[in-house]
């Protein structure tokens, strides 16, 4: 299929092309084979998508994000940091059964295809049964969109009609149950067999991995490269109380393609140390900033030489909408800069386009998949955003890129492409099922949260703070 997309204001995010401001794109077979002035592209017999009047960007990238929280919209809002452990990790996630873990991946899934995203990083830590497993990989594979969906090698409390908090308690401190390792790789072979397909199986570590000794750490390491992941991804907030972070880029044990979560306090040392181990990080400035978890990393990391990108994070907390993280990133490191000095600084630093780029080509190249994605380029899957700039809040415009990242929502995402595919047009998904879809997806949350209503919070709760007493 030959599809082009004719008379945009290209941003290719390519340094080698830049920005056209009146540009084709042509699409062949889901891949970008041509990007040029308007009008010199000949392509007799192409669909024609007429983007007069709107900007044409590569597909965003959530460089890390728990998808199956997407049934849980808003529960998070005013959350600690030590109340999201509790309520998502120890409660909720023992609430959901194989119809609930579906919808919420597959909400996940097309609420980021809505709001520009064509690539998300799935760190997807429900894996309390093989058949969730299957439901989770099939949700996100069902949406449509790309990325990594990564299998986290972690317990999940399963709640029947008694409560064990001696049982409890070991679920959450024992190391992952060897099961994972073989139900993983089941989940890898049914679902993410091809090489350069567009979603990829990943690994994700266990939560308590950064505050283990080195030699757990390396065997979590060891357990995750066994299974061939394209990726592999975690959260890792400091440097650590063992220096565990410095001893695995010293003794070079790290997967060839890992992406941390986080790094607020990860100190300057070690973030060089990290870069120069090839290791990438991400950061998700609204849960960091709203949790008070520490100033953010990600342009930090890149000035020390690492790849870096955005993400979501939480889908309880906040929509999937990586240019509302981007936005804020910006204003927070802006802010930084004016910490200390009496007087407001002659320069901002940072700017529009440097955020853009961590949303698209910087953030690919963090998850290893630049040469695929984050630019307009020939040769690269042809995953395209067009947005229409809203004519009474974005219009005229004079910078692209600043209209994109501070005029710009969901509601003026207006068309979407994933390997070529038009997944969204006219501002409207492409899907006919989507009454029926919003019936399902609200009689899962409420069956969620039924259950979770139902559970003997004390016992759980006193489990809980014991772990950390």
């Amino acid at each position: 299929m030959t599809t082009l997309i004719s008379d945009g204001h290209v941003v290719t995010m390519d340094p080698g092309i830049g920005d056209l401001p009146h540009g084709d794109v042509l699409v062949e077979d889901g891949i970008i084979t041509a990007v040029a002035g308007h009008g010199t592209i000949s392509a007799p017999g192409a669909e024609v998508i007429d983007a007069s009047g709107m900007i044409v960007m590569p597909g965003l990238v959530d460089g890390h994000r728990h998808v199956w929280q997407s049934l849980l919209r808003g529960v998070a809002a005013d959350w600690s940091l030590s109340d999201y452990m509790l309520e998502a990790r120890a409660l909720y996630s023992g609430c959901y059964d194989e119809d609930s873990a579906y919808l919420g991946n597959l909400l996940g899934g097309l609420e980021s295809l809505s709001a520009g995203i064509t690539t998300v990083v799935d760190h997807c830590h429900l894996q309390s049964s093989p058949a969730i497993s299957d439901a989770l990989a099939r949700g996100l594979l069902d949406s449509g969109v790309g990325g990594v969906f990564c299998y986290a090698l972690q317990n999940v409390p399963v709640y029947g009609d008694d409560v064990d908090s001696g049982e409890i308690k070991d679920v959450l401190t024992r190391l992952p149950d060897e099961w994972h390792d073989t139900n993983a790789a089941r989940i890898r072979d049914t679902y993410f067999a091809g090489d350069r397909q567009r979603l990829r199986f990943g690994v994700a570590l266990p939560e308590t991995t950064p505050y283990l000794p080195g030699s757990l750490v390396r065997q979590f390491l060891s357990r995750a490269s066994a299974l061939s992941p394209f990726l592999v991804t975690g959260h890792w907030v400091d440097s650590g109380p063992h220096g565990v972070l410095a001893e695995l880029c010293a003794d070079d044990v790290w997967p060839d393609r890992t992406c941390l979560s986080h790094g607020n306090h990860i100190d300057a040392e070690d973030l060089a140390k990290l870069a120069e181990a090839g290791v990438s990080l991400c950061t998700t400035p609204d849960i960091e900033c709203g949790m008070g978890i520490g100033p953010l990393a990600a342009l930090r990391f890149r000035e020390a030489g690492g790849a870096a990108g955005i993400g979501t994070d939480l889908s309880n907390y906040a929509r999937a909408d990586v240019l509302q993280q981007a936005r804020l990133l910006l204003q927070v490191e802006r802010f930084a800069l004016a910490q200390g000095s009496p007087k407001p600084p002659r320069s901002i630093g940072y700017t529009a386009r440097d955020v853009l780029a961590l949303a698209t080509l910087d953030g690919a190249e963090a998850l290893g998949l630049a040469d695929t994605i984050g630019s307009l380029s020939v040769g690269k899957r042809a995953d395209i955003v067009l947005v229409r700039p809203d004519p009474l809040g974005a219009q005229p415009y004079t910078d692209p890129a600043a209209a994109v990242l501070f005029t710009t929502s969901p509601a003026e995402i207006d068309t979407v492409l994933v390997e070529g595919e038009v997944v969204k047009r006219d501002g409207l998904l492409r899907r006919d099922d989507l009454g029926v879809l919003h019936q399902r997806i609200t009689d899962a949350a409420a069956n969620v949260r039924a259950r979770y209503d139902k559970l003997p919070r004390p016992e759980i709760e006193s489990v809980w703070a014991g772990l950390f007493s």
